[in-house]
C-alpha cells in the first residue's frame, strides 16, 4: 500500500514532535509503522498491532489476549481481568480497550476491575516500600472525571486490604486470567497477592501477571529487598502450591521487537488448580520429512 508522500511527511513529523527518535529505543521502522497504523489504520491484525506497539500498553493487551485463548481452550466464555492500582486511570481505561479487541479476537468476554484508594498512595510503611521513590499522596485519582470516562470497569475503592477481602465471594468474577500490579509498595502488593488464594474457581491454573515496578535506572534501584520483587520472593516462599514466575524467553518469541515489559511479564502457576494438567497444545505430533 502506498501513500502519498505529504502523509509520511506528515508521519514523520508527528514522531520528530514527539521526539520518539530520542526516547524509544524501537528501530525507527516500526515507529513510522506505529504513527502511519494510528492515522491510517493499516495493521488490521491486533496480534500484530501488539507485537509491533502499535497500541497504547501493549503488555496488557498481550496478556489479556493470551489469558483469553487460554480460556477459551478450557471452555470458559468470560474471564475477568485486573488492576492493583489504578491512579489516574489511564491504565484501566487501556484495558478496557484491549478488552474489547480481545473479545472481537476469540469471542471471550472480558470482565474489568481496579483496585485503587481513590485518594493517591498512603504512607509509606518502612524502607521495604521504596519511600525514597513514594510517599502518601502520590498518583491521586479524579475519581469523578475517570467515573465518567470508564465504560465496563468496576473500580473498587479502598484499601486493597479491605477492598480484597472476601472480593471473589462478594463479586462472584468469572476466572481471574490477568492481573496488572502496580501498587508501587512492598506493603501493597504482599496484600494484593492473596488475590491467589481464592477458590480455585474464581482463577484460571495459569494468571498471566505484570508487575509495573521492577525495572529501571540505577537512581530507581529496585532489587530483591524490597518492592515487588521482595513480595514476590516472600510469595512464592511461603506458598508450596503456587508459584509466581517469570516467563523465559518472552522477548524472543514471535516477531515482537524486544522491549523493557517484556522482563516484567510472570505467570502465577496454581498447581493444585483442577485444569492446570489440561492440554492445551495445538501441535501434538512433528512427521518426518518426506526428503
Amino acid at each position: 500500500m502506498r501513500f502519498p508522500s505529504k502523509n509520511l511527511a506528515s508521519a514523520l513529523r508527528g514522531l520528530v514532535r514527539r521526539k520518539l527518535f530520542l526516547q524509544d529505543p524501537i528501530p525507527t521502522r516500526y515507529l513510522l509503522l506505529r504513527a502511519l497504523d494510528r492515522r491510517y489504520g493499516i495493521v488490521k491484525s491486533y496480534q500484530r498491532k501488539l507485537d509491533y506497539g502499535l497500541v497504547e500498553r501493549a503488555h496488557y493487551g498481550h496478556c489479556m489476549l493470551h489469558a483469553a485463548i487460554l480460556a477459551r481452550k478450557l471452555q470458559h466464555s468470560r474471564i475477568s481481568c485486573i488492576e492493583f492500582g489504578v491512579a489516574g486511570g489511564a491504565g484501566l481505561i487501556a484495558m478496557e480497550q484491549h478488552a474489547e479487541a480481545v473479545r472481537a479476537e476469540t469471542g471471550v468476554e472480558i470482565v474489568v476491575f481496579g483496585f485503587d484508594t481513590g485518594k493517591g498512595m498512603p504512607a509509606p510503611v518502612d524502607y521495604r516500600d521504596l519511600p525514597y521513590l513514594w510517599q502518601s499522596g502520590y498518583f491521586a485519582m479524579d475519581i469523578p472525571k475517570l467515573s465518567g470516562r470508564l465504560k465496563i470497569a468496576r473500580l473498587l475503592l479502598g484499601d486493597v486490604a479491605e477492598t480484597l477481602q472476601d472480593f471473589t465471594e462478594r463479586e462472584k468474577p468469572p476466572p481471574i486470567g490477568f492481573i496488572a500490579f502496580d501498587l508501587d509498595y512492598y506493603s501493597s502488593t504482599v496484600t494484593a497477592l492473596k488475590i491467589f488464594e481464592a477458590n480455585h474457581r474464581y482463577l484460571l491454573p495459569r494468571v498471566a501477571c505484570y508487575f509495573d515496578d521492577m525495572v529501571g535506572d540505577i537512581d530507581w534501584a529496585y532489587n530483591e529487598f524490597t518492592g515487588e520483587l521482595l513480595a514476590i520472593k516472600e510469595f512464592n516462599a511461603q506458598h508450596h502450591d503456587i508459584k509466581i514466575a517469570p516467563v523465559s524467553g518472552l522477548r524472543f518469541s514471535g516477531r515482537r521487537i524486544p522491549q523493557a515489559w517484556h522482563e516484567q511479564i510472570f505467570v502465577a502457576h496454581l498447581f493444585a488448580h483442577p485444569d492446570y494438567r489440561t492440554p492445551i497444545s495445538e501441535l501434538t505430533q512433528l512427521p518426518l520429512d518426506a526428503n
